[in-house]
């Protein structure tokens, strides 16, 4: 069976096969005689046979092909749209990390007081430029903080070479007497005998106050029990009254005072305070703290040199006599390793003050310390 029609202004001739889908009711979609064109039909049952109406979809596959290359170039422009979209905002973003880098190799350079410049606290390139100034900050103090460490072991050593040269030499001095024959009598040499033994004791009690600095460094509060500050307090006073009788003392100390360390630093602490021109001596309670008082009345220390009174060999003023000048770098050393301070400030009406405060403690068993009353000492 075969059929003829036309089409969109196309004839065309259909198969028997074509012809007899065609003839069915309903619409149908078949494919033209040349292979290509599509042909949409409908066919209508009619008195003797049937109907068919059918037209062209050229015009539709062109219109479709046209949308596909519409929908092509369109995607393809907006992927370029978007790719340059996310350079320019990726460029425009890492502008700053740009100007950190650069900021950064100068820092790396040598310059540690550079500093990289946030963009944007809230950002998160702002956020790592805060973390970056944090960390250089923490750098250039530590950097700092070596850098003072260093120089005050290089004065240590110094200092410490210097004190050590003085008994040495008179040391030196006095056996090259004695070894040359100028030690004429006994007299002479005994003379000679008792400067050595004063230059090596002088010498031997250097060489203990720099190496108890050292245990107290590494080895900071070694003991921990209760001790007794009212006796140690008072003990020390009358032990400095003893050994200079001539001095008018004046010593108020509390009773019941008591922290928790070791008994024998506490009591050097204590001695080391009251070596030279101390006349006042003084120890109460004050909430949980103890303090420990000592004054004098000698020419006092200018303002500017106060924070440098308890570095090691340091000597200002009124301390310019008390021993090698490790007595209060160790009275401040033994106040830290019981968890306490030590300060100094100018005295009234002259003078200078120097303050002890330790925490306060459990008082001692009363076994171990029988006898002993409460104190509360005026003396003069």
């Amino acid at each position: 069976m075969a059929a003829n029609g036309n089409a969109g202004g196309y004839s065309w001739t259909l198969s028997p096969t074509a012809a007899k889908v065609a003839a069915r009711p309903g619409p149908h979609t078949l494919i033209g005689p040349n292979g290509r064109t599509q042909i949409r039909v409908q066919s209508l049952r009619a008195a003797g046979g049937s109907l068919v109406a059918g037209t062209s979809l050229d015009q539709v596959a062109t219109t479709i092909d046209k949308v596909e290359v519409i929908v092509t170039t369109g995607s393809i422009a907006v992927v370029l749209l978007i790719g340059l979209g996310v350079f320019v905002v990726l460029r425009r973003g890492l502008r700053p990390i740009e100007a950190m880098a650069r900021q950064a190799d100068r820092i790396t350079a040598g310059d540690l007081t550079d500093r990289v410049t946030p963009h944007g606290p809230r950002s998160e390139v702002g956020r790592l430029g805060a973390a970056l100034n944090g960390m250089l900050a923490r750098i250039e103090a530590g950097l700092h903080e070596r850098e003072a460490s260093q120089q005050q072991m290089r004065r240590f050593f110094a200092d410490a070479s210097h004190e050590l040269r003085t008994p040495l030499a008179s040391l030196r001095a006095n056996a090259e007497l004695y070894q040359q024959g100028a030690l004429r009598s006994t007299d002479e040499v005994d003379e000679v005998m008792e400067r050595i033994v004063l230059e090596t004791r002088r010498m031997g009690r250097l060489v203990d106050d720099m190496l108890r600095l050292a245990r107290l460094g590494q080895h900071p509060g070694r003991s921990c029990e209760p001790v007794d500050v009212t006796a140690v307090v008072t003990g020390c006073a009358e032990r400095a009254r003893i050994a200079d009788p001539e001095r008018t003392w004046r010593i108020r100390v509390a009773g019941g005072m008591a922290v928790l360390g070791d008994e024998e630093l506490l009591r050097r602490a204590v001695d080391n305070l009251l070596a030279g021109t101390v006349g006042t001596i003084a120890a109460t309670t004050t909430g949980d703290r103890v303090a420990i008082e000592v004054s004098d009345d000698g020419p006092g220390v200018p303002p500017d040199k106060l924070p440098h009174i308890f570095e090691r060999f340091y000597r200002a003023g009124s301390q310019g006599t008390r021993g090698s000048g490790l007595g209060l770098a160790i009275a401040a050393e033994i106040a830290a390793a019981h968890g306490g301070t030590a300060q100094a400030a100018p005295a009234v009406p002259h003078g200078l003050r120097v303050l002890l405060t330790l925490p306060a403690g459990p008082a001692p068993d009363p076994g171990q310390r029988a006898g002993q009353e409460a104190l509360a000492i005026t003396a003069s």
